[in-house]
C-alpha cells in the first residue's frame, strides 16, 4: 500500500499542473465566464432568493456577480402532524377507526448561507444546516454511545479563476456528476444518495479541489478533481477523478473516471437531451470492485443478530445503468418524470432469499433464548440491509400545481422493485393557506409478499399510513 503514496501524489500534482498549463486551450470568455460558474461546476448552490427578490431582479445573472456584494440568507421549515398506520387492511386487518399505530411527528430544519464576491474572479460561499433534535446519540467504533450535533457545515468553498480561462473550486461542496432523477449510478462522489421521496434535495458533498477547463471555440468542458476523505485525510484515501462534457447537437454527453487506491475504480457515461416534448437522460457505470459491503450470512449470537459481510470485492466487475425521461407543461402546471434503474450491485434473487431465510432462523433462535423482544429490532435491521438490494427498479412521479385553485397542488409517487414485484405509492395534496403556511395530506401504500423488500420497508406487511401536516416554511 505504501508504494502507491508517491504515485497518487505525483498524479495529483500532474493533474492540477495540467489544469494550470492549459489556458491557451480554454475559451476566452471574458468577464461573462463567471456568470455561469455554478453551472460549469455542475454544483447545486444553496443560495436561495425570496420570491419578491426574484421578481424585482432585472437580470439575476448580473445580480449574482455584482462585485463587492455579500449576501446572507437561508431557509426555514417546520412541520408537525399525526401519522396513522394500518397493517394489511385489505385482508380483513385493522379497521379504519382502529389503526395499528399512531404517532405525532415533528420536523424542524434550517439552512443559513453567506455568499460573497469581493472581486470579479474570487468568490466564497458557506452554508450551515441545523435540524431537530439538535443532537443525537450514535455508537462509536468501540460500541460506546456518543452525542453527535445536528448542526453542521454543509458547504464551505471558494471559486476563483486564472485569466478567465481555468476555473477552480476548493473546499467542501456538492459535485453533481449524474443526470438521473431518482437514481444516479454515475454520481460516485457525493456523500449522500438521492432520497427518492425528495429527489431534488441537495446532497452533501466531500472536500474536493476542482479545476474546470472550457475548450476554446466549443461548449465542451473538462473537469479534474481531487477528493479528500474527511475522516482520514491521507494520500492513500485521496481520490482522483476526471470528467469531460461534450455538446453534440441538442445532446450533452459526459464521460468520467474515478480512482482511489483502497476502493473500487469506476468509469461512467451520461447523456441528456430532448426527444419531442420530453427530456431524456441516461447513465451507465462500471466498477472494478464495489464500495458496498455485501452481507454474506446472518446468524444468531445471543443476545444479538450477527451480520457477516464482505467488503473486498476487487476481483469482480459491477455494471449499473439507468434511463428516464421528464415532461413539463408550464401552461397547465403539470410535470412528470419516470426512470428505470438496473442495480448491478444488488443481490441475486437466490442470495437474497438465502439471507432472508437465515434472518428468520436467527430470529427464531433468539426468541427461544428469551430475547423475543429483540425480534422487532432485527426486522428493522433486515429492512435496512435489504433496502435497494434488488436488481431492477422503476419509479414515476406526477405533479400538478394550481389544481382547481392556485393554492392547491397534488402529486403521486410510485416506486417498484421489479425483482420481487413489491413497491410503494405515495399520493399527496397540499394547500397553501398563506405564502408561508401550508396544510398537507399524504399517504403511503406498500405492497409485496412476506419476503419482499417493500414488505419490510412498510413495517412488515402491506401497510397503509396517512399523515397530516402543518408546515411553516420560507426563504430569506
Amino acid at each position: 500500500m505504501k508504494r502507491r503514496i508517491p504515485l497518487v501524489g505525483v498524479a495529483l500534482v500532474l493533474s492540477f499542473g495540467l489544469a494550470a498549463s492549459l489556458p491557451v486551450l480554454a475559451q476566452d470568455t471574458g468577464s461573462d465566464a463567471d456568470t455561469t460558474i455554478d453551472e460549469l461546476f455542475g454544483g447545486e448552490d444553496t443560495v436561495e432568493t425570496a420570491p419578491s427578490a426574484q421578481a424585482q431582479a432585472a437580470n439575476p445573472v448580473e445580480d449574482a456577480i455584482s462585485l463587492g456584494k455579500v449576501r446572507v440568507g437561508g431557509s426555514f421549515s417546520g412541520t408537525i402532524g399525526p401519522t396513522f398506520m394500518w397493517l394489511n387492511p385489505w385482508n380483513g386487518g385493522s379497521s379504519f377507526f382502529s389503526p395499528d399505530s399512531s404517532s405525532l411527528s415533528f420536523r424542524l430544519k434550517s439552512t443559513l448561507y453567506v455568499d460573497a464576491r469581493p472581486v470579479e474572479d474570487f468568490r466564497v460561499h458557506a452554508s450551515v444546516k441545523a435540524a431537530w433534535p439538535f443532537s443525537s446519540t450514535v455508537l462509536d467504533t468501540d460500541s460506546e454511545e456518543v452525542s453527535v450535533s445536528n448542526l453542521k457545515v454543509f458547504e464551505l468553498f471558494s471559486d476563483f479563476s486564472v485569466g478567465d480561462s481555468v476555473f477552480f473550486r476548493f473546499g467542501k461542496s456538492t459535485v453533481k456528476w449524474g443526470v438521473g432523477y431518482f437514481w444516479s449510478p454515475a454520481d460516485v462522489i457525493n456523500l449522500e444518495q438521492i432520497d427518492i421521496t425528495d429527489p431534488t434535495a441537495q446532497r452533501e458533498g466531500p472536500i474536493n479541489f476542482q479545476a474546470m477547463i472550457p475548450i476554446k471555440g466549443t461548449q465542451n468542458n473538462i473537469y479534474l478533481l481531487a477528493i479528500l476523505d474527511e475522516d482520514d485525510i491521507d494520500f492513500d484515501t485521496t481520490a482522483l477523478a476526471a470528467r469531460a462534457e461534450f455538446l453534440l447537437g441538442n445532446y450533452e454527453l459526459g464521460a468520467g473516471v474515478y480512482y482511489r487506491s483502497d476502493t473500487a475504480e469506476r468509469a461512467m457515461a451520461t447523456i441528456t437531451g430532448p426527444i419531442g416534448n420530453f427530456d431524456v437522460f441516461g447513465e451507465a457505470m462500471v466498477s472494478r470492485g464495489s464500495a458496498k459491503s455485501f452481507v454474506t450470512s446472518i446468524d444468531e449470537d445471543t443476545p444479538y443478530i450477527h451480520y457477516s459481510s464482505l467488503s473486498d470485492s476487487r476481483d469482480k466487475f459491477f455494471f449499473s445503468a439507468t434511463a428516464g425521461l421528464s415532461y413539463a407543461d408550464s401552461r397547465n402546471n403539470f410535470s412528470a418524470a419516470g426512470q428505470y434503474y438496473y442495480n448491478g450491485e444488488g443481490y441475486s434473487d437466490v442470495k437474497r432469499q438465502e439471507l432472508i431465510n437465515e434472518a428468520k432462523q436467527a430470529i427464531y433462535k433468539l426468541s427461544m433464548t428469551g430475547h423475543a423482544a429483540d425480534s422487532a429490532t432485527v426486522l428493522k435491521g433486515l429492512a435496512t440491509a435489504i433496502y435497494g438490494s434488488g436488481r431492477h427498479y422503476v419509479a414515476v412521479n406526477f405533479s400538478k400545481s394550481e389544481l382547481f385553485t392556485e393554492d392547491l397542488s397534488a402529486s403521486v409517487l410510485a416506486v417498484a422493485n421489479l425483482s420481487d414485484f413489491s413497491g410503494m405509492v405515495r399520493p399527496s395534496i397540499s394547500w397553501d393557506v398563506t405564502d408561508y403556511f401550508a396544510l398537507s395530506l399524504s399517504g403511503y401504500f406498500f405492497w409485496g409478499g412476506g419476503e419482499d423488500e417493500y414488505y419490510f420497508l412498510g413495517g412488515g406487511g402491506n401497510s397503509v399510513s396517512v399523515s397530516l401536516g402543518a408546515t411553516v416554511s420560507g426563504s430569506f
